[in-house]
């Protein structure tokens, strides 16, 4: 769905600004379309199976039928959204198949308040029908909320790719922009006790770096953490005090995984 977004600034508790995607009015539309065709089919249900069973039953408990078939119609239309978001972390089906998730506005997860009070301000966003209100709000809103959401300080954001074994052998190739992989590799690149997660977690800076505001400080604080993590001091320091040599020390340590990776399969 190619709408118009925007980005939602997050800032860590490390002081490092990260971008999440709004998710746009047409995302959340079709989000919204697909919750409402599959809150109309449990309606639907529980209604022809209430008409079998009343055109069988003659006796005192065809009056119960109707009680409890408004019972269940009246907890799908109420509970559908609150419990998926509190079950799901901020998903209903249909935001899980546009790729859209419910956060706080600091970026932390949905909380069951959150959930809570944005889906009982719901039924503002819905009057006066088919959420006028909520339509109104969205577009004058920054981050395309509805009151809900003003309310329970939440906003939907897309969702990013989780990372399987595909994807991460996909994303394993590296564009590298400051080393020429012929080069060899320097003596102080060491990735002996760095791990497979190590290596995501590099590969995933250097797939994202031209999207990232603040892309220096990123690149230091993942490079010292690795430096730290080899036990040298002397380079963790060196890049504390050069942090524009951080993502040259990660394209060599993407390198140097590689290469390890090269002459294992070869083995």
């Amino acid at each position: 769905m190619n709408d118009l977004s925007s980005k939602l600034s997050i800032d860590t508790p490390e002081n490092i600004l990260l971008d999440a995607e709004i998710a746009g009015f047409g995302t959340r539309c079709v989000a919204a379309i697909y919750d409402y065709t599959f809150i109309l089919i449990l309606l639907i249900i529980p209604a022809y199976l209430y008409g079998r069973i009343a055109g069988r039953s003659d006796g005192e408990d065809s009056n119960v039928y109707p009680a409890v078939l408004a019972l269940i119609q009246f907890g799908v239309v109420v509970f559908y959204h609150l419990l998926f978001e509190i079950l799901w972390n901020g998903q209903t089906p249909g935001k899980r198949m546009t790729g859209v998730r419910v956060v706080q506005t600091n970026g932390l997860p949905l909380t069951v308040g959150g959930a809570i009070i944005r889906n009982l301000v719901r039924l503002f966003d819905f009057l006066p029908l088919f959420y006028g209100i909520g339509m109104i709000v969205m577009f004058a809103s920054k981050n395309t909320q509805r009151l809900g959401d003003l309310a329970a300080r939440t906003v939907v954001i897309r969702e990013r790719r989780q990372l399987t074994l595909n994807t991460l052998k996909e994303n394993f190739k590296v564009h590298y922009f400051h080393i020429t992989p012929i080069q060899p590799i320097p003596a102080y690149v060491n990735i002996e006790g760095l791990t497979g997660d190590d290596r995501r977690a590099v590969i995933d800076y250097l797939g994202r770096r031209y999207d990232l505001r603040d892309r220096e400080s990123i690149a230091g604080l993942v490079a010292r953490r690795l430096a730290q993590k080899v036990g040298d001091a002397a380079l963790e320091k060196d890049l504390a005090l050069n942090p524009r040599r951080a993502e040259v020390y990660l394209e060599w340590v993407a390198r140097a995984f590689e290469v390890q990776e090269s002459i294992a399969s070869n083995e």
